[in-house]
């Protein structure tokens, strides 16, 4: 099995066990309408929160996949550019880490 095959199944995997967990608000509204006497609204609710949820994963999904290539293109165009932002990015997140090591002694 190829590694990119394998990392498909394992999001597709995520997806169907996050899907298998209910969203409070889902199972609040379902509970309001069925105590009024309105479970059809409650599942109209559900259906139109899952399309919205699947149709919004979906757009990030593919803005992600489409940025990901244009960013790629365009750092390998310019290549002492990225090890740039790459040494900026390293750095900083040094200094943020050695800060919060020093702060957390400190305050002790």
């Amino acid at each position: 099995m190829s590694h990119s095959h394998h990392h498909r199944h394992e999001g597709e995997a995520v997806g169907v066990m996050a899907g298998l967990i209910p969203c409070p608000l889902t199972l609040f509204a379902m509970t309001f309408a069925i105590s009024r006497g309105v479970p059809v609204a409650g599942v109209l609710f559900a259906i139109t929160m899952m399309v919205g949820v699947a149709l919004t994963l979906s757009c990030v999904a593919v803005l992600s996949i489409l940025f990901r290539e244009r960013l790629v293109q365009f750092f390998a165009r310019q290549p002492r550019l990225f090890e740039t932002i790459s040494r900026t990015i390293e750095g900083a997140a040094g200094l943020a880490l050695a800060g919060v090591a020093v702060w957390q002694i400190t305050s002790t």
